[in-house]
């Protein structure tokens, strides 16, 4: 199997535990007021892997060209928006309902590699990716007791704004990591979110309050430690992301995530059964059918993209 897709795929599935770690957080310990928290929380924490950066790569970050620089700082506030409006989304909807949105990303950053990287798909590729999102529309529906089908718009919306923010991001990030060094490129973006997360601090009263008030929460330690692992989670999720968009085209990497909603199922199923006060998914027999083969659509997909990238 392709160096690229190993790489590609520990991202979804890192993020899949964020995302049950993140609904968890919101539902249990920071319900109505976790948003700001959160989104401070995962700015500020950036901050621990720029000092490690700086000492590998110390000679080279101040090599940046300054067209570039300005790239990467404007990138890392857009990943602090994009993720402001996914945890909006996930305060409202449960992870199985939000993940799967996210496949709006590779069809974002299809067009957006295509304008501004001058990438572009073979047919039998465009087919691949398009069997993938056939199955992710699948999973995105949602069935109630009656059978009926619904669509949460406004969590549509939510989720629309962040997944064309985070394609952007992944398009102007690549832009400026294939001129200038991987390294260099992530420690100017992570610097940007760490100084997003100060200027909110500073300067936003409403997150500031939720951010300080997440402290002095009964469960404040525990509160505290699950978010910073959930934390270092996602950081090596991005990692390994932005480092699978130079070794392959941006929109098939974008479209190897259509494994999250996969992971993000199984996950849920597993946490149901054994861990349910954690987390609960709808697993009767027509919700687990109705997702078991929008999963194999996605599978089958995936497989022909991968053996059409060759």
């Amino acid at each position: 199997m392709s160096n690229w897709f190993i790489i590609a795929l520990i991202a979804p599935l890192l993020w899949s535990i964020v995302s049950h770690i993140d609904k968890y957080m919101l539902s249990k310990y920071l319900k109505d007021r976790g948003v700001g928290a959160l989104l401070i929380f995962s700015a500020l924490s950036s901050i621990i892997i720029l000092p490690l950066i700086a000492y590998f790569h110390h000679s080279e970050i101040f090599s940046i060209s300054g067209i570039d620089l300005i790239i990467l700082l404007f990138a890392g506030f857009l990943s602090a928006g994009a993720f402001y409006f996914y945890l909006m989304g996930m305060e409202m909807e449960e992870a199985s309902i939000i993940i799967p949105l996210f496949q709006l990303i590779p069809i974002f950053g299809y067009f957006l590699g295509y304008f501004i990287l001058s990438e572009s798909l073979n047919a039998f590729q465009i087919l691949s990716a398009l069997i993938i999102m056939l199955g992710i529309a699948m999973i995105s529906i949602e069935i109630d007791e009656e059978n009926k089908l619904t669509l949460k718009t406004r969590v549509l919306v939510l989720i629309a704004v962040s997944s064309f923010l985070f394609a952007l991001h992944d398009t102007l990030f690549k832009k400026v990591a294939i001129i200038e060094s991987f390294w260099v490129s992530v420690f100017w973006q992570y610097l940007s979110l760490t100084i997003f997360g100060l200027l909110i601090l500073l300067f936003v009263k409403k997150f500031r309050k939720e951010f300080l008030e997440m402290f002095f929460h009964d469960m404040g330690k525990k509160v505290l430690f699950v978010n910073f692992s959930s934390e270092i989670l996602y950081i090596l999720g991005n990692l390994a992301n932005s480092f699978a968009t130079l070794l392959a085209p941006l929109a098939i990497v974008l479209v190897v995530s259509s494994y999250q909603p996969l992971f993000v199922f199984i996950g849920g199923i597993l946490l149901t059964k054994f861990l349910p006060h954690i987390s609960t998914e709808k697993i009767s027999r027509k919700h687990f059918y109705h997702k078991l083969i929008s999963i194999l659509i996605i599978i089958i997909g995936s497989y022909f993209l991968y053996t059409t990238s060759h």
